[in-house]
């Protein structure tokens, strides 16, 4: 049995690929496009699964996607009849959106109805094909992508996003291969697109502005009267529902501004580019995000109550809002908690294929993801080949890379890092990262500014031994695609103020023996040498980019960056800084 999954015509396209119950291949199609956030169809990544899987799309059984157009189009009317005054401002935008700034895919639902005919056009053998073509909805397709490759049986799930249809929450039960749902909340009270429109009013980008912000808010106070004027707008309902006054929000018929005039008026004028903010939209970021956090237990009470499970499940791009998942572990609500590495759209291609595997087909679970490396693989070959092809000075380093790598480190050099299989998700999981110590007080700023061209209050992540976190942070529970922060321990802060950030906390990432053991070989080089298993890591990309799919991506990176060295491999290449050192 062959299922692909695929998503497109949003933002973080991508494609997944299920043969016999086991997840062997998935994508996100800006890194193979290399154009950041890329809502296109993944052809891309298509091809890159039966590339993986040496097969033809003749070979495909089912194919699956992510979204049900048939409950937008039934919805229109409704949005039209609650919200028709605001109409023509939609249609007037509408026009002009870039896939990736689509509202609601109202300018996409034709190319969906096309999709199963454009496969069969676009790839060989299409014309042999006999897969069968399902649209899933697409908050079911966030609920199964966490909880169909947990490592649970019985678990309450939570999926918050900015829409999917009609729906921005879900709340549900899953049990073996069923996911049951209990609560919906729906257009337009978003928790998602509400945490964007503050991003926007403070000056941040469509898309990337909620993971800013979340940085931003460390830096304001979430007590004072600003969060109590932002709480007045918001009504947490019974059932663990929530709504909010709408008349101070724009982004349900605007992608220009996501707040009104109502709101500008009682916050400050909307910001037309980032930086220089004031006491009061720092404390707006910092109220933002503690509402976020309160909805999060407020919603994961009820799902308790009803579920009476332990374990809780994470999906959507709120849930890539590290602060919040690791409020909601201090809350003790729940004993255990999966969070899917790629838990906004880009993960809906996988949760498409599981959903329709195990729910519709009633097929047993026995896959369980245990690791996020899931992508595009190179050869020693490959490396080589495009060394050659570069100017850098190279050498084959052998078993011997992760003792110098660690030496490099800690004489501060900050290194591209490259090893592997690519990552699935936003995140860097120490395959396609960069590199540093953690210990001097001004790598995080050296890297901000000429490394990553990015803003300076921004903070980086750690990545420690499993076993080692409970030293260091105010957690031990693991977490290997960094999406809790916890608190770094008060003697070691000053110790490792590159990772600390401005509010004594860090993302964090753990690894263990079994998931990626070439980092694991470097963390234990490094604590050899400097007594610590904890390493500053980031995303191997530079501002405006994805992060790197493959070696010649790598090399460009590298080649347009500060970085002093570059590991691919086995091989430590260099641009001008001696090889040996």
């Amino acid at each position: 049995m062959i299922i692909l999954g695929i998503n497109a015509f949003g933002h973080d396209s991508s494609a997944s690929l299920i043969i016999n119950d086991e997840l062997v291949f998935a994508a996100e199609e800006e890194r193979l496009s290399r154009k950041k956030h890329d809502g296109r169809f993944p052809y891309l990544s298509i091809k890159a699964c039966l590339d993986y899987a040496k097969i033809t799309i003749a070979d495909v059984d089912h194919v699956t996607f992510f979204w049900k157009p048939g409950i937008t189009l039934a919805h229109i009317p409704v949005y039209f009849l609650k919200f028709f005054n605001k109409v023509p401002k939609l249609l007037k935008e509408q026009r002009n959106f870039s896939v990736e700034e689509n509202l609601g895919m109202l300018n996409y639902i034709k190319d969906m109805y096309r999709v199963p005919k454009n496969i069969k056009r676009h790839f060989a053998d299409g014309n042999k094909t006999k897969f069968k073509f399902h649209y899933i909805e697409h908050h079911l397709c966030h609920a199964a992508s966490t909880f169909f490759v947990s490592p649970f049986k019985d678990a309450a799930i939570l999926t918050i996003d900015g829409a999917g249809e009609w729906t921005t929450t879900m709340m549900a039960h899953g049990n073996e291969n069923k996911i049951k749902k209990i609560a919906n909340i729906n257009t337009p009270y978003s928790l998602g697109a509400f945490y964007q429109a503050i991003s926007m009013h403070l000056g941040f980008k469509l898309i990337e502005g909620p993971g800013k912000l979340m940085a931003l808010a460390s830096f304001g106070n979430a007590d004072g009267e600003v969060y109590k004027k932002l709480r007045k707008l918001f009504t947490f309902g019974n059932k663990g529902k929530y709504s909010f006054d709408m008349s101070y929000f724009s982004y349900h018929y605007s992608r220009k501004s996501g707040v009104s005039e109502k709101f500008t008026n009682l916050f400050g004028p909307s910001k037309k580019e980032t930086g220089n903010w004031n006491t009061l939209e720092y404390d707006l970021a910092a109220s933002a995000q503690r509402i976020v956090e309160e909805l999060f237990v407020h919603m994961a009470s009820h799902l308790k109550k009803v579920t009476q499970s332990e374990n809780i499940c994470l999906a959507g791009g709120v849930a890539l809002n590290s602060v919040a998942n690791g409020k909601l572990i201090q809350s003790g609500l729940f004993k255990n908690i999966f969070i899917q590495p790629a838990a906004g759209d880009s993960g809906t291609s996988l949760g498409s294929a599981f959903y329709y595997n195990h729910q519709i087909l009633g097929r047993a679970r026995k896959y369980e993801m245990k690791t996020a490396f899931i992508g595009n693989k190179y050869s020693d070959d490959d490396y080589l080949r495009e060394l050659k092809n570069s100017n850098l000075t190279y050498k084959n380093l052998g078993n011997d890379i992760y003792r110098k790598a660690a030496e490099l480190l800690s004489k501060n050099y900050i290194v591209g890092w490259f090893q592997g299989a690519m990552e699935y998700g936003p995140r860097a999981l120490g395959n396609r990262s960069i590199l540093a110590s953690p210990f001097p007080a001004h790598m995080k700023d050296i890297i901000n500014a000429r490394i990553k061209f990015r803003e300076s209050f921004r903070p980086f992540a750690a990545i420690v031994n499993e076993e080692d976190c409970g030293n260091y942070f105010s957690f031990s529970l693991p977490n290997p695609y960094m999406l809790l922060v916890y608190g770094v321990k008060a003697e070691y802060q000053k110790l490792m103020p590159a990772i600390t950030h401005v509010d004594g906390t860090v993302r964090i990432q753990t690894v263990n023996a079994d998931e990626n053991p070439n980092m694991r070989n470097l963390l234990n080089e490094f604590k050899k040498i400097t007594g610590h298993s904890v390493i500053l890591n980031t995303s191997f990309n530079i501002k405006s980019e994805p992060i790197v799919c493959s070696p010649a991506d790598a090399i460009r990176s590298y080649a347009n960056s500060d970085l002093d060295y570059l590991i691919i491999g086995n091989y430590l290449a260099t641009k001008k800084l001696p090889i040996d050192v």
